[in-house]
């Protein structure tokens, strides 16, 4: 029965073996059952946890968003007050005003106008002087605040993918403020200036957002510093190749510093450590990055530590913007760890813009040419009038420009630039002589004003000398004694004689009446004795012939005595005319004796406006010339002797020997009867010409025009709206050594650049050709403005201190490199220690730097000399050798005007370093 025994266990199996199933189906429902119980009850008890966590994660993010946006807010800001923008309302840089280059005013009246709020006192007194409105008030409005609701915020703003998360949140606008910190405690020396910025985020309240117990507000603590020309060891006026191993053909303006093919090959070359500043105008070339499998690579050897400046440029590898070849992995993170060159140890800063006057120097861009006619005219005109040597051969010329019978009109000039002086004292009286010779004289004055005078005369008539001086637009009428006491005698003298002739004539006219009535007798009686004898018959022809001969001979004598008669009668006629005529003489003689004659001399300016004084207009009147003769009325000629008054007299002295004097010369007249024949120049003693008038704009007034315009206490030049543009004129304003035309080559050498030899000078060269530096000079130091700069082959090290403005290029020998060049300004903490040792920097009576006297810092007077010795034992005072490396930029801030005499200045600062002190943060 064993079969139904097995059957019988199977199914017992499998009877237990569904139940088991069972079992374990239900055991898993209650764990399920079990779990989600656990499961809710753990839900329940954890849920706060969890929410307060992610309430937590939320306002950690919310607080990441605002802190980032407020900082980049208030770097933004920042940037702005480096770039001195104007911001427009959505916080964004707007021009300053409707012209295309902002006016002073439209800068200055501009709401959110950062340079105003940069503005010293230094530059408010100079926009004063240059008669700008109300420029005091300017330091009294030196703020901006402005509020910016973050919906005004443009997909254009730098930082508007921030602003655009904070949408979400309740944050709705951006308040900035910009004041001037002017703490007692912060020392200001110079042009710099401090300033707080402080950026919050408002609620739509306009009210501080606060987190918990902190506000949503940063504020930066800053200074503001010029940026100086001098700030910079080197400016390259283009690009800067670090990535060619010679330097071929070349853009203008390029810079070349030499890559090596291997830098193990160097690794022991000292190379070129800038230890200042460094400005380049375009881009800075690197050489490409090396694939060798070696590790090797080309190699520039040249360190910059401290910051590269950039104009509009970037930094350059491959003709593309330089990325790093890891994109910052762990050998790309730094700029020194690129393996071509020692890197920039400061980073690199971009000014956005090109400097033009770097353009214009290397000539990137035209130049536009300056007219200086003017202004030589007032160098030559402020020569003539402070060095009297320039004056020494000046001559007085004159030519007449107008005349008539009695007047007659000459214009006056003086040749070198020399000028008519009115003299301080008083018009001196006339002095004649003989003195009898003087019947009166008369001074008249324009306007009534009374002028010191501008010339001495004499006067020479007939044997008469008058002497006096002539004023300034006035007059002086002299009146020459004429006696005519003699004439009058000669007169009745002569008409005595002519009475008696006529009485005379008169007698001998009654005689021949007489004997003319015989001769008519004689005639008539003659013609009777001939008729009767002719009626006679027979007739006497002899005693016929006789007769007719008698009558004949009576004919000629009654003929001759009528003729006679008639001229006798015609003397007669002359005798009455000539007592007529005598009569007349006397009588008008007697008058003009009691009559004097005048003759008037005045000295004026063609045009009481605007007149040169080198010239003067002389005039000569004659009043009643026909009187100036001598005793017996015979006129005479007139001579008038001129003696310019110019720079070299002082009150009528001259300060020059007389001997040396040749500003005179002779106006003369010579007589044609009553009728004045006048020479068409001035003459000299002897009669001659003195030459025609000196060149030059009789209506061009040189002290007007050569005035300085808009001075003030900040600047010797006169003053120019900021809206003026120098640029295309750099080459003049930087010609302040030398002219462009005329620059050379410059050599440093042993014998005036060598620490070693004791010869170090400081060299300040604003154009050379070449700046050469042999292998013998060690120790150079300078501002310079140089067509190239060459380093010559050496073997000792090089120390440069100072400013370059390598306007195209840098040639620099590769043994220079080996021997090293260590570059740096002024402002290098260790360059006044360096140029006091080097004995450039020296006290005064060239006292040695550490011998001076030392007093302390709060010493309440300090003699002048300490202070003095101070000043000259500090790099600082080698900045007013060359004021043009104290402009912010290489573009001018002085220049050439047209039409003005001199060199004018804009008085701006446009770069600027930004230095943060402190940031303070709610958040």
């Amino acid at each position: 029965m064993k079969p139904p025994l097995e059957q019988t266990g199977q199914s017992s199996r499998s009877s237990h073996m569904g139940r088991s199933i069972r079992s374990q189906q239900g055991s898993a429902f209650i764990q399920a059952l079990l779990a989600i119980g656990v499961v809710g009850i753990m839900i329940y008890f954890l849920a706060p946890t969890v929410i307060k966590n992610r309430q937590q994660v939320t306002k950690s993010a919310s607080i990441i968003t605002t802190r980032l946006a407020l900082h980049s807010m208030l770097d933004f800001t920042l940037l702005g007050v480096k770039q001195r923008w104007c911001f427009s309302d959505s916080w964004m840089p707007e021009n300053c005003g409707k012209s295309a280059t902002p006016t002073t005013q439209e800068i200055l009246n501009h709401p959110r106008s950062i340079e105003r709020i940069l503005m010293k006192k230094e530059t408010v007194d100079f926009l004063a002087a240059m008669g700008y409105p109300n420029a005091l008030q300017l330091l009294d409005n030196q703020k901006i605040s402005a509020t910016i609701p973050i919906g005004n915020f443009s997909t254009l703003h730098p930082i508007y993918k921030i602003v655009s998360d904070l949408k979400g949140y309740r944050v709705s606008a951006f308040s900035v403020e910009i004041t001037r910190n002017t703490q007692a405690l912060i020392p200001e020396y110079g042009r710099e200036v401090y300033l707080k910025v402080t950026v919050k985020l408002l609620d739509d309240k306009g009210a501080v957002i606060n987190v918990g117990s902190s506000r949503l507000e940063a504020t930066s603590f800053v200074g503001v510093y010029p940026r100086e020309v001098g700030s910079f060891a080197l400016l390259v006026a283009n690009d800067l190749h670090l990535d060619v191993s010679t330097n071929g053909s070349q853009t203008a303006g390029d810079s070349y510093i030499k890559k090596f093919t291997s830098k193990n090959a160097i690794k022991n070359y000292a190379g070129i450590v800038f230890d200042s500043p460094v400005y380049v105008n375009g881009n800075i070339i690197l050489a490409n990055a090396s694939t060798s499998h070696d590790g090797d690579t080309s190699y520039a050897p040249v360190s910059f530590n401290e910051k590269v400046i950039l104009g509009d440029g970037m930094i350059v590898r491959k003709g593309k913007e330089f990325t790093p070849v890891s994109a910052g992995g762990e050998s790309d993170q730094f700029w020194y760890n690129i393996a071509e060159f020692g890197g920039f140890r400061k980073g690199v800063d971009v000014d956005g813009g090109r400097d033009g006057g770097l353009d214009n120097l290397s000539g990137k861009q035209a130049s536009t040419a300056v007219d200086k006619t003017l202004m030589q005219q007032c160098i030559d005109r402020t020569l003539a009038m402070t060095d009297l040597r320039k004056t020494l051969n000046s001559t007085l010329r004159g030519a007449i420009t107008k005349q008539s019978e009695s007047k007659f009109d000459y214009r006056l000039g003086l040749t070198d630039g020399n000028v008519f002086t009115r003299q301080r004292n008083e018009i001196s009286s006339p002095a004649a002589n003989p003195s009898s010779g003087l019947a009166g004289y008369k001074y008249d004055y324009r306007n009534n004003e009374k002028a010191g005078p501008i010339a001495k005369y004499k006067l020479e008539f007939n044997g008469l000398e008058v002497k006096g001086s002539i004023p300034e637009n006035g007059s002086i009428t002299l009146e020459p004694k004429i006696d005519l006491t003699d004439l009058k005698r000669s007169i009745s003298k002569q008409l005595s004689d002519a009475q008696e002739d006529r009485d005379r004539l008169t007698s001998d006219l009654s005689r021949l009446e007489s004997q003319i009535s015989d001769a008519e007798r004689d005639v008539a009686s003659a013609e009777s004795s001939l008729e009767a004898e002719e009626a006679k018959t027979p007739q006497d022809k002899n005693r016929i012939a006789d007769l007719a001969a008698d009558l004949d001979r009576a004919n000629n004598r009654l003929d001759a005595l009528k003729a006679r008669k008639a001229n006798k009668d015609k003397e007669l006629a002359d005798a009455k005319a000539k007592m007529d005529d005598l009569q007349n003489r006397l009588v008008k003689v007697e008058a003009d004796s009691k009559v004097q004659p005048k003759i008037k001399l005045s000295v004026d300016v063609p045009n009481p406006d605007n007149t040169n004084p080198t010239f003067k207009d002389f005039h000569v009147e004659f009043e009643r010339g026909d009187l100036l003769v001598d005793g017996m009325g015979n006129p005479k000629d007139i001579s008038i002797y001129l003696q310019a008054f110019d720079v070299s007299y002082d009150r009528s002295y001259p300060l020059r020997p007389e001997f040396l004097i040749k500003t005179n010369g002779y106006i003369n007249f010579k007589r044609n009867g009553s009728a004045f024949i006048a020479y068409s120049s001035v003459s000299d003693s002897s009669g001659n010409s003195k030459g025609a008038l000196p060149p030059g704009d009789i209506n061009q007034d040189l002290e007007k025009l050569c005035a300085t315009q808009g001075t003030s206490s900040s600047t010797a030049f006169g003053g120019v709206d900021w809206g003026t543009s120098f640029t295309g004129t750099s080459r003049n304003s930087w010609s302040f050594t030398n002219s462009f035309d005329e620059r050379t080559d410059y050599t440093f050498n042993g014998t005036n650049a060598s620490k070693a030899n004791g010869t170090a000078t400081f060299v300040v060269k604003s154009m050379a050709k070449n700046c050469i530096i042999t292998g013998d000079a060690d120790f150079v130091s300078g501002f310079l403005v140089c067509d190239k700069l060459i380093i010559k082959n050496r073997s000792t090290p090089l120390r440069i201190i100072g400013s370059v403005i390598a306007v195209n290029g840098l040639e620099i020998d590769d043994s220079a490199y080996q021997a090293g060049i260590r570059w740096s300004t002024i402002y290098h903490p260790q360059a006044t220690f360096e140029l006091r040792q080097a004995g450039i920097l020296k006290a005064q009576n060239n006292t040695d730097c550490t011998q001076i006297n030392r007093f302390p810092v709060w010493h309440p007077s300090p003699s002048i000399v300490d202070l003095s010795n101070l000043y000259r034992c500090n790099a600082i005072s080698l900045r007013s050798k060359a004021d043009p490396f104290r402009w912010t930029t290489v573009d001018p801030d002085c220049g050439a005007v047209p039409g003005v005499s001199s060199h004018m200045c804009k008085n701006r600062m446009v770069r600027f370093f930004v230095l943060e002190v402190s940031r303070d943060s709610g958040i």
